[in-house]
C-alpha cells in the first residue's frame, strides 16, 4: 500500500490554495509489480462537499488546485480498481499559513477490484490518516490506524490466496 505525501509552500497572491498532485500506479498482488495508471478518477472532498474531481493522465499523473480547507478526504479509484481513501487534516497548518500555496504530493498504488468479499469497507473508510504537526512542520501519519487497516485488508486478500 504505497502512499507518500510531501509538503512545500510558496507565495500565492490570489489567496489560500492547495495543490494536490501525484502519480497513481497499479500494483499486481501476485508479484508486487507496479505500473502507472491513466484514467483513474480522484475525488477531493471536505465537509461532505465534493470540491473537485480529476482523472489521472499520462504516466498516472494528476494535479488539481483547490481552496484551502482544514480537512480533506481524497478518494482514489473505483470501477476496475478497489477504492482507497485517505484523510488529511491540515487545520494546524492553516493557522501558520498566512496566504501561501500549499503543494501536496500524494502518490497512490491501487489494485484490481476482483469483487473480493470483505473489501467493501474500503469505499467508506480511509486506509490512512494524516495530521499536520506544527512542531515537526510536516504531516504525521497515524501509524496505528494505518497498521489496523492494512491488517484488515491483508486478512481479506490472504483468504483469496494473496
Amino acid at each position: 500500500m504505497a502512499l507518500a505525501i510531501n509538503i512545500a509552500s510558496a507565495q500565492y497572491p490570489e489567496g489560500e490554495m492547495i495543490n494536490f498532485y501525484g502519480k497513481i500506479t497499479s500494483i499486481n498482488l501476485t508479484d508486487s509489480a507496479e505500473k502507472t495508471l491513466d484514467g483513474v478518477t480522484v475525488e477531493f472532498w471536505s465537509d461532505n462537499l465534493l470540491l473537485g474531481t480529476v482523472v489521472s493522465a499520462t504516466k498516472g499523473k494528476y494535479t488539481l488546485n483547490l481552496p484551502f480547507k482544514s480537512k480533506y478526504t481524497v478518494k482514489y479509484g473505483g470501477g476496475k480498481y478497489v477504492t482507497k481513501i485517505i484523510e488529511v487534516d491540515i487545520a494546524k497548518f492553516y493557522d501558520e499559513a498566512d496566504k501561501k500555496m500549499l503543494k501536496m504530493n500524494v502518490d497512490m498504488a491501487l489494485f484490481r477490484n476482483n469483487e473480493y468479499v470483505g473489501l467493501d469497507f474500503m469505499s467508506q473508510l480511509p486506509v490512512a490518516k494524516a495530521e499536520y504537526s506544527p512542531r515537526k512542520k510536516t504531516l504525521v501519519w497515524d501509524d496505528k490506524y494505518h497498521a489496523k487497516m492494512k491488517e484488515r485488508i491483508l486478512s481479506v486478500l490472504n483468504a483469496y490466496g494473496y
